[in-house]
């Protein structure tokens, strides 16, 4: 199960870590976001080197702010607080090919 960030804190701690994590910024509302969901937690399974996380805009809005977030879904891939990717829509072929990247980075 893809675990839903509960604070800035905690959003911090996780992205700036040497493991490479892919955040899935989302909102209720957007459907699109619910579209992708299941795909999202299907990558959590294959690729087990690669933490996954959610972030909903509405409850994180702090977060949202800061990463920039302009529409829903948008993923980002972090490692060590830096960037390594990021995809704005609902995409499932390059939700895939973000992760794989992510995970090369991690190899």
């Amino acid at each position: 199960m893809v675990k839903a960030i509960e604070s800035v804190e905690e959003f911090k701690a996780l992205i700036a870590g040497p493991e490479p994590v892919v955040v899935d910024f989302w909102a209720t509302w957007c459907g699109p976001c619910k579209l992708i969901s299941p795909h999202f937690n299907k990558l959590e399974e294959k690729f087990p080197g690669v933490k996954f996380v959610k972030v909903d805009i509405e409850e994180q809005p702090e977060i949202a702010q800061e990463q920039g977030i302009k529409a829903m879904p948008t993923f980002k891939a972090f490692k060590d607080g830096e960037v390594i990717d990021q995809l704005t829509g609902a995409v499932p072929a390059k939700l895939t090919a973000l992760v794989e990247k992510t995970a090369a980075v991690a190899a």
